[in-house]
Parts: C-alpha cells; sequence; structure tokens
C-alpha cells in the first residue's frame, strides 16, 4: 500500500474595514520590527524564525508586528504583498505548499505566534488592528491568511475578527509526491472566485 498524507488548509479574507477588534489589552502595545529584530528573534526557538527567513524578509519586503505587553514582548505577526513563496505557505514539513500571488492593496497574514503564557486574552486582534492603521486601511484594503484546518483556535479568532472563509487548499502527497486542489483566483476586493487577472489572489504550485 502505498503511503498517503493529506494537508487540509482554508483560505480567510478581511476587507480592513470591517475589522472588528477585541477591547483592547491593559498594558499592550504594538511596534513594527526591523531586519535586526527579526535577526535576533530567529536564535530564540519560540517564535520559530529560521535563517531563511531572515534573508526573505528584506528580500521580500515583509512586515513584522511585534506585541508587547509591558514591554515584554509577547508575540508577532508577519505579513506579506505581492509574493508568499510556497515554503511559508505549508503546515508540514512533509508538504510543499502553494506560492501566493497578491494584487496591490492586499497584504498575506502567513505567521502568528502568541507566546504560551500570554495567550487567551485576543492579543492577535492587537496586532491585526496595529497592521491595518500601519498600512493604512485607504491603502491596504484586504488581509488574506491560510490556516491548517486543525488549527481551530486559529480559525475561531479570526472569524470573531470577521475574517471569512473563502476557499479551501488540499495538498495530498502519495509516494513521495504532492497533489494539489488549488482554490480558483480570488478577486481581493468582494472575496469571490474570478476569471479576471487583475485585482485577483493567485495560488500556484511550489516548484
Amino acid at each position: 500500500m502505498k503511503w498517503v498524507s493529506v494537508g487540509q488548509s482554508e483560505l480567510l479574507w478581511l476587507q480592513t474595514h470591517d475589522f472588528l477588534p477585541a477591547k483592547p489589552v491593559p498594558g499592550a502595545h504594538c511596534r513594527a520590527l526591523d531586519a535586526s529584530d527579526i535577526e535576533r528573534l530567529s536564535t530564540i526557538d519560540d517564535f520559530g524564525l529560521d535563517q531563511q527567513l531572515v534573508k526573505d524578509f528584506k528580500k521580500n519586503g515583509f512586515v513584522c508586528i511585534g506585541m508587547f505587553v509591558n514591554d515584554e514582548l509577547a508575540g508577532l505577526s508577519l505579513f506579506a504583498g505581492r509574493h508568499l513563496p510556497a515554503r511559508y505557505n505549508r503546515f508540514n514539513d512533509e508538504f510543499k505548499g502553494l506560492d501566493v500571488a497578491l494584487p496591490a492593496g492586499t497584504r498575506c497574514l502567513f505567521k502568528a505566534v502568541v507566546l504560551p503564557k500570554f495567550r487567551g486574552q485576543r492579543l492577535h486582534s492587537a496586532v491585526v488592528r496595529y497592521a491595518i492603521d500601519h498600512f493604512g486601511k485607504d491603502i491596504v484594503h484586504t488581509f488574506i491568511s491560510t490556516c491548517s484546518s486543525a488549527n481551530k483556535a486559529f480559525l475561531s479568532s479570526s472569524r470573531d475578527q470577521g475574517f471569512e472563509r473563502v476557499g479551501k487548499i488540499i495538498e495530498v502527497k502519495l509516494a513521495g509526491k504532492s497533489l494539489f486542489k488549488i482554490p480558483k483566483p480570488v478577486d481581493s476586493l468582494n472575496g469571490e472566485p474570478s476569471n479576471d487577472l487583475d485585482g485577483s489572489i493567485f495560488f500556484r504550485k511550489a516548484a
């Protein structure tokens, strides 16, 4: 029998004007982190930042928002614009993931970490609110994210904030080869499947 493994993830979509932030957390604040911050944090296992991400941070124009509680770093979120390589859009090392091509005005939230001692305080909502203000909601109108279908906590939190499920990504690994069910392009303005080349979010197989 051939060994089969299936990875399934959800595509989440949010118009930044429709974001529903949670109540502020006392003592919490956010700020953008720069490349030197990312390099330092890559030496701390808790944040899951490897050396490839350190290299890609400037090259791909990633933006990192750090969230602090009483001046202690409690978590961070990473955003991509224009292009997200497949390695950042997979949920297990055995899978390849999908490349994501983003139109102007769209950002992809591709990594969110909240340290265990700070979980349950709706801190992720604070990061998303700060990111919307940082980018400017009249400039960046749409956030998307992908999430493992098994990550119920992130899905619930994101849905509470106004993210909608607009697609499903399935990767099947069969005898060492990956087979994909790729969602149709998504209109970044309304989250609907689209055949237009302009203004749509595209998913492509990893090289």
